[in-house]
């Protein structure tokens, strides 16, 4: 009998932590099956697909050749190719590697919240209930698609785990504890989580600080040590990155409208005890504001009891009102436009505009609930005296509160069906908490303690199953009819309207994840990035971070005439049009991805090109607008008589110009573009505000396009040096 209490003791608090994530995305696996609804099938997995192939060529995924006009590839901070968990996208099918990828990341989630909780002195059942309430919270769970942000909140408790120990030993193996944790992070692709995070490790090391008799000054040196090691350690992905933010969408603020749109409902609040109760889209019938997935913050019912426990229990200590604290100002914030704290914020204090979503900043309130239901399973005693009375008064209304919702669900009423069925369900795990309450022992024995793990995992299971909707890997990489229909020679097009209706109207519904619906129209459609993963170019780009440039001239096109467009389209290397819904691609005329223009007019930023290129008068066949010193050549008409890919970073031109002239090249401008002519280097500029052209001389030439940005090398020599700090600092 006592032999199995080791075995016991060691399966806690890591087994029941796994056990839930392996439950939600373990049999998918197995069947070879992956995420795809929404980003993974839109964003993630042509972006890692392509990046993928493009290493087993031989090339650098530095560039990505087939979105927009171009668009950086390595720098687009989401794709997170140099995050290295992601590198074992290498040795898998991409879609099916993902979703590995999810449900390892849920269950490190968990085990690094059971640290934390275990750094704070809570015992083994304490760990396994806050890591189970973090790992599996409907903030992670139903959040799983969004690759980058499901990566990145992973490593929050180990943050603060090593923020723990920085403050009671600021010593150089912390500082490195702490560089590291948050240099994954900041490699894993998801910036507003890295902001949050680092926030709240900085609040955590000033608060507790005050505890172990450090001093507050070694404690604010050594955490902007570990900031700049962690900074250093990334600098990899992050010094391209803000090359990218500087020349793109994102370079400004926000537009508040846009930003705040994802603020959080205030009625979801319910949501804590009874998180379907405005619907789900796994059961086809969600009714509330926005979608379900931002306002998710599910905990369970027995974790967040606990955590209201703990909030009146003087055993819990001081670290209470800490993270009582935390929470509060966390859905203060979160609730965006529906108070004016927010709105202020973020028109008068920096870093509050640059992100959208507010109702994100609740990734403080489930950790801040689930350490709190860790620290309330620790102190969870036998009841006695006037609490036992209140308890089994409780229990008993719990069970009639689950058996009065069930029996009114059965009937036809006005009532809202999900309002029936959700409370009859928090009902019944408010009854299940009640009952193991009633039942505990002290010492807690190990039978109770299984099942109350038990009923959170099961808890979590439920609340979590089919919000990650999922189709054979296969699915991704199948060929579609579209790829047989039209060629790769070309680039095609789908406007906002086409694009809007079948993206929300159709497929990615918010109020259902399953509608009646063949998933091949998605991919026969060429919804933007699908395209991708047939090996056919599109001049569309879905990217929360895009060139800025090109996000002007896309929006000036879409508000064009439909002739104009069409004129427009062909300068731009479009082929195919798709038109109607669903979709069929009608051919554009005589489409060129490089022309040579006799003449030049010089204008003095990229709107005043755009403004001008769009005018119904102006022929980009006759006259190029450019951006820089102005020059006076003028040439004639010429042929680009070849146009070769030498990989995706390089494009060659062999050019045909009698009198010389500008060679203009439909492919997106962007710093680390470089041009030779004939092997030597000559100026590019920035073409009709979102191209590229350079001046040829008269006579026949080859002109070279290479993508050789410096700051992949700056940042890999400063990344090298971080690893080397690191690995000096944690041996002292």
């Amino acid at each position: 009998m006592n032999s199995t209490k080791p075995a016991f003791r060691k399966a806690l608090p890591w087994l029941p932590i796994a056990v839930g994530p392996i439950l939600l995305f373990g049999i998918d696996l197995i069947r070879g099956r992956a995420l795809f609804w929404g980003a993974p099938l839109l964003q993630f997995t042509p972006w890692h697909t392509a990046a993928k192939e493009i290493a087993f060529l031989g090339h650098f995924p530095l560039w990505n050749p087939w979105l927009g006009m171009g668009a950086p590839l390595l720098a687009n901070y989401q794709s997170a190719l140099l995050y290295p968990p992601n590198w074992i996208l290498l040795a898998t099918d991409v879609s099916w590697g993902q979703t590995l990828l999810v449900l390892l990341h849920l269950i490190w989630a968990g085990f690094g919240m059971a640290l934390l909780a275990r750094s704070v002195r809570l015992g083994a059942f304490a760990q396994a209930i806050a890591g189970l309430a973090y790992g599996m919270s409907g903030y992670l769970v139903a959040r799983s698609g969004f690759l980058s942000i499901n990566a990145a909140a992973a490593w929050l408790p180990w943050i603060l785990f090593a923020a723990e120990g920085l403050s009671q030993k600021p010593k150089p193996r912390t500082v490195a504890l702490l560089g590291l944790v948050l240099g994954l992070q900041w490699l894993s692709g998801h910036a507003q989580i890295a902001w949050y995070t680092l926030i709240l490790a900085a609040a955590w090391v000033a608060y507790r600080t005050r505890f172990y008799s450090g001093s507050a000054g070694k404690a604010v040196v050594s955490l902007v040590a570990a900031g700049v090691l962690a900074f250093a350690i990334a600098a990899v992905q992050l010094i391209p990155t803000l090359e990218y933010v500087s020349v793109s969408n994102r370079a400004g603020d926000l537009d508040p409208e846009f930003a705040l749109t994802y603020s959080f409902w205030p009625w979801r609040l319910f949501g804590l005890v009874a998180p379907d109760l405005y619907g789900n889209p796994r059961t086809a019938d969600f009714w509330g504001y926005g979608n379900f997935w931002e306002d998710a913050i599910y905990i369970g019912v027995l974790p967040f009891l606990l955590a209201v426990g703990a909030l009146f229990s003087k055993r819990s200590g001081r670290l209470r009102w800490f993270l009582l604290g935390t929470a509060a100002v966390a859905f203060l914030l979160s609730l965006g436009n529906n108070t004016p704290i927010f709105t202020f914020l973020f028109e008068n204090v920096p870093t509050f505009s640059l992100f959208q979503a507010p109702t994100r900043w609740n990734l403080w309130l489930i950790a801040s609930l689930s350490l709190l239901a860790g620290l309330g399973a620790e102190h969870w005693k036998v009841a006695g005296g006037r609490k036992l009375y209140w308890i089994r008064l409780g229990t008993a209304g719990s069970v009639a509160v689950l058996v009065v919702a069930a029996l009114i669900g059965l009937l036809e009423t006005d009532i809202q069906p999900t309002f029936t069925r959700a409370i009859a369900v928090a009902g019944l795990w408010l009854a299940a908490s009640g009952i193991l309450t009633l039942l505990r022992t002290d010492p807690a024995r190990k039978g109770w303690t299984a099942a109350a793990l038990g009923v959170v995992v099961l808890d979590l299971f439920l609340a979590g199953r089919g919000l990650n909707p999922t189709l054979p890997a296969q699915f991704n990489s199948a060929p579609t009819a579209l790829s047989e229909e039209v060629s790769g020679d070309h680039r095609l097009y789908m406007s906002q309207d086409v694009e809007r209706e079948i993206k929300f109207d159709i497929a990615f519904r918010f109020d259902d994840f399953q509608p009646e619906l063949d998933w091949r129209i998605v991919r026969e459609s060429g919804l933007p990035n699908t395209l991708l993963l047939d090996r056919l170019p599109s001049v569309n780009n879905f990217d929360p971070l895009l060139p800025a440039r090109y996000v002007a001239w896309m929006v000036q096109l879409e508000r064009t005439t439909p002739a104009l467009r069409d004129r427009l389209l062909r300068y731009m290397d479009v082929g195919w049009q798709a038109v109607d819904v669903p979709t069929h691609y009608d051919p554009v005329s005589a489409p060129v991805r490089a022309w040579i223009v006799p003449r030049a007019e010089w204008v003095t930023s990229p709107t005043e090109a755009i403004r001008k290129t769009t005018a119904p008068e102006f022929d980009p066949s006759e006259e190029v607008l450019l951006e820089g010193d102005p020059r006076p050549e003028v040439g004639g008409l010429g042929v680009v008589t070849a146009l070769q890919d030498k990989g995706p970073n390089e494009v060659e031109l062999a050019v045909e110009a009698p009198e010389g002239g500008w060679l203009v090249l439909a492919d997106t401008w962007y710093p680390g573009w470089t041009a030779e002519l004939d092997g030597r280097a000559t100026e590019s500029y920035p073409a009709y505000g979102v191209m590229r052209a350079v001046w040829v001389p008269a006579g026949q030439h080859t002109v070279n396009f290479s993508y050789r940005p410096t700051t992949v090398p700056i940042g890999l020599a400063l990344s090298l040096v971080g690893l080397a700090a690191f690995a000096y600092l944690s041996r002292k």
